[in-house]
C-alpha cells in the first residue's frame, strides 16, 4: 500500500497485480518534498523504518481497504481517492505460483516447491486455500470500498487514468515479473474447472473467463 497526504491518494495493493511497479512509480508523490523521498529511499536501502512523519506505507504491504477503514477510520479513509487492481484468477494464479516458486524468502516458498507440478498446486489452492481478490477492495455485502478499480490487463490504460485523477504524471515500468509463458498453456480441463468454481465470486464480480 502507498499513502500521500499531499496528493490525496491511497493505493490498496492486492498482490500480483504489478503492484510493486504501481507503487514505485507512484512513491515519489508521496512525500510533501524531494528531501523526504530521498530520505526515505536511503533508509529503505538500509533495511531501516522510516520515522512516520516521512513514511507513506505505514501499514503492511497487502492490507485490505477495509483494514484501511479500520485503522485510519472511515471519515479519514473517505477523503483519499483510493484505488487497486484485479487480475484474471486463471493469470492470477500462474502468476502467484511462480513467484512462490522462484522467492525463498516466501514463507509459502518450500511448501509450493514440494509440489510435483502445477496442477497439484491447484488443488491444493482451490481445496486449502482459497483468497479471493474481492476481499482487498470490498466490503460486507459487496460494497466497494475503492473509488477506481483497474485491470491488469489494461494496465498502463488505467494507470493513466489514476495520474490523471491526482494530477500528476509519472512512469510504470514492469517489476517483479514471474511470467514465463501464456497462463492457458499451464492448465487442464481440470484445473480451469477447480479455478472456476473456486474463485467464482471474482469471476463473476470482475467479469473474468478463461480465455
Amino acid at each position: 500500500m502507498i499513502i500521500s497526504n499531499k496528493h490525496h491518494f491511497l493505493f490498496v495493493h492486492n498482490y500480483k497485480t504489478a503492484g510493486v511497479s504501481i507503487t514505485e512509480a507512484l512513491l515519489p508523490f508521496a512525500f510533501d518534498n524531494r528531501i523526504g523521498y530521498l530520505t526515505f529511499k536511503a533508509l529503505r536501502k538500509l533495511n531501516i523504518t522510516a520515522p512516520s512523519i516521512i513514511n507513506p506505507q505505514p501499514y503492511p504491504k497487502h492490507i485490505s481497504a477495509p483494514q484501511l477503514i479500520e485503522k485510519l477510520g472511515e471519515e479519514r479513509y473517505k477523503t483519499f481517492f483510493t484505488f487497486s487492481f484485479v487480475r484474471n484468477p486463471w493469470d492470477w494464479q500462474v502468476s502467484l505460483y511462480n513467484y512462490m516458486l522462484k522467492s525463498p524468502e516466501h514463507p509459502q516458498h518450500t511448501f509450493i516447491k514440494s509440489m510435483s507440478n502445477f496442477d497439484e498446486y491447484i488443488r491444493w489452492r482451490c481445496a486449502e486455500e482459497v483468497r479471493l481478490q474481492k476481499d482487498f477492495i470490498f466490503l460486507a455485502g459487496d460494497k466497494q470500498a475503492v473509488d477506481l478499480i483497474g485491470r491488469y490487463e489494461k494496465l498502463a490504460d488505467d494507470f493513466e487514468t489514476i495520474c490523471k485523477r491526482i494530477g500528476i504524471t509519472a512512469s510504470l515500468r514492469w517489476l517483479n515479473v514471474s511470467r514465463t509463458k501464456p497462463y492457458q498453456e499451464y492448465y487442464t480441463p481440470e484445473t480451469i474447472r477447480l479455478v472456476r468454481k473456486a474463485f467464482a465470486p471474482d469471476i463473476a464480480l470482475f467479469g473474468y473467463d478463461f480465455e
